[in-house]
């Protein structure tokens, strides 16, 4: 018996057939994954996420240097943020000697972790000595990062923090 008349006699064996049946899968599954990574890559919260997140950390480090000088800011969110449902966002800004801040322009950038074409920004109207507000509505459920920034005159700060926004 020859090789090809063994390797057909082999070929008839329902457990290799079985085995070769589940390897030719699983190699066509990752081939799969990894043309449909190349096709439609996940988008990132910012294009220049690199440089954003180097340039923040360096920042932070500034601001820890100066913290004596630091303003404290408190980013308020309702407890369950719902979707389509219009809820008050407050940022409330102390100085470095615990009085509230009456100056400067606040903004809240909104950016959805997996899908950078659903971020957006509002600005936040000044509501009170130290408060400032906006009411915000989201399109979609998920996981949310919230970035309040103020900045009066030369000096920004910002506070962070991170959502989930429920049906």
């Amino acid at each position: 018996m020859g090789i090809s008349a063994q390797l057909k006699n082999d070929l008839k064996n329902p457990w290799l057939r079985g085995i070769l049946a589940v390897v030719g899968v699983t190699v066509m599954v990752n081939v799969a994954f990894i043309v449909y990574a190349f096709w439609a890559p996940p988008e990132l919260v910012a294009k220049d996420y690199y440089e954003r997140g180097q340039n923040y950390f360096h920042e932070e480090i500034k601001r820890e240097q100066s913290a004596a000088d630091a303003w404290r800011l408190q980013l308020m969110a309702p407890d369950k943020p719902k979707l389509n449902l219009e809820q008050e966002y407050r940022l409330y800004v102390m100085d470095h000697e615990g009085r509230a801040v009456n100056s400067g322009k606040a903004v809240l950038y909104v950016y959805r972790t997996n899908a950078a074409e659903n971020d957006f920004k509002q600005e936040l109207r000044y509501v009170d000595t130290g408060t400032y507000s906006a009411s915000l509505r989201f399109p979609l459920p998920g996981t949310w990062d919230l970035i309040a920034q103020i900045r009066s005159g030369d000096q920004k700060y910002d506070v962070a923090q991170r959502i989930n926004v429920e049906k």
